[in-house]
């Protein structure tokens, strides 16, 4: 089990993730995106390197399908709440943190 602020957790066995409460239910590749951003919660990661270590295969450096899968997680974790946890850091890739 993974925990990050603001009440974020995940579950292995079950592929999900509670937030403030809500249960979350996950795709296998959500869940494994999730993971991969909370283990580098606070550290901006390319979408190389989510392609990389999330989808284990190199893939078109064009493709959006980074962009696809985070906009779904970010939907699925931040939905009813003010603090939203997964940002985009334009030019870079993506950095899951609690925003002051």
């Amino acid at each position: 089990m993974h925990d990050l602020p603001n009440s974020l957790s995940t579950n292995l066995k079950q592929l999900q993730a509670e937030r403030g409460g809500r249960k979350i239910e996950l795709t296998t590749r959500e869940y494994r995106l999730l993971e991969f951003l909370m283990r580098s919660a606070g550290r901006v990661c390319s979408r190389m390197m989510i392609l990389e270590k999330v989808w284990d295969f190199s893939f078109d450096p064009g493709s959006n399908l980074v962009d696809v899968y985070v906009g779904k997680l970010r939907e699925k974790i931040d939905a009813g709440s003010d603090a939203k946890l997964l940002h985009s850091v334009r030019g870079e890739g993506y950095v899951m943190k609690e925003m002051p």
